[in-house]
């Protein structure tokens, strides 16, 4: 289904549709169909709940999601939605929202989840997600909220895998969002995770008059304009997200 953040663009006699997302589109601007974001991501930021707040919103304005859960079980990012306000049950129910358990198979326990992975090797699970793409429409918003602990020490095949999986999302006309954190992998893997996506997110912590705040700067969007400014990301008791920009 089309959802309601949805829209057209007339570019070089092509109808584009884009994407809205909160606090992403602050930077990048209306997203079109079929790209991957790279979010290069401080392991200390609140990252989850940035994506949460992007989820939400595309949600809300009628997109479908679909959010790999890596580094946590599903259940607390179930409640992470929750808390901002989003009744999440009424998505899953009826299939708008996938929360997918990757965490469960990489931990190597049985996952209490619909939706989740029977394998955490990266070939068979490139063959299932072929399998699955069909199933999501475009303007779908798809999030692997931390994909370092899947690369870490096989970063080399990693890349093949992506270069995968975005072959198999950009033709569906999906939104995909990959973090990966700073600081882990050879300078040559982020190089190469660069090539391969479409825009460049920066989120991490920075010293501000004092204090250590989050924030998140775009560093590239290929093919179009960026706001490369960065901006200091504001959480409320709930976890909703807010920006201003940073003003030294």
């Amino acid at each position: 289904m089309m959802g309601a953040d949805e829209v057209s663009l007339e570019q070089e006699g092509t109808m584009v549709r884009t994407v809205n997302l909160p606090i992403l589109s602050e930077l990048l601007g209306e997203i079109p169909i079929g790209r991957t974001l790279l979010m290069l991501v401080d392991p200390d930021a609140q990252t989850t709940a940035l994506f949460v707040n992007a989820a939400s919103g595309h949600l809300r304005a009628g997109g479908d999601l679909l959010y790999s859960s890596i580094n946590q079980p599903v259940s607390e990012l179930r409640q992470l939605f929750v808390r901002g306000g989003l009744n999440i049950a009424e998505y899953e129910a009826k299939d708008s929202a996938v929360l997918f358990d990757a965490y469960s198979a990489a931990m190597g326990t049985k996952s209490p989840e619909k939706y989740h992975a029977f394998t955490s090797n990266l070939n068979e699970m490139s063959i299932a997600m072929a399998e699955s793409a069909s199933l999501w429409p475009a303007g779908t918003l798809i999030v692997y909220e931390s994909l370092s602990s899947m690369a870490f020490g096989q970063e080399s095949v990693f890349s093949k895998f992506t270069r995968k999986v975005i072959s198999i999302w950009r033709p569906r006309g999906t939104i995909v969002i990959a973090a990966m954190t700073t600081g882990l992998h050879p300078t040559s893997f982020y190089q190469d995770m660069k090539q391969i996506s479409d825009a460049v997110v920066e989120v991490k912590l920075e010293e501000f008059r004092g204090e250590i705040v989050n924030t998140i700067r775009a560093r590239s969007f290929r093919g179009r304009n960026a706001d490369t400014r960065v901006r200091r990301v504001i959480f409320d008791d709930k976890m909703n997200a807010t920006t201003e920009l940073l003003k030294r």
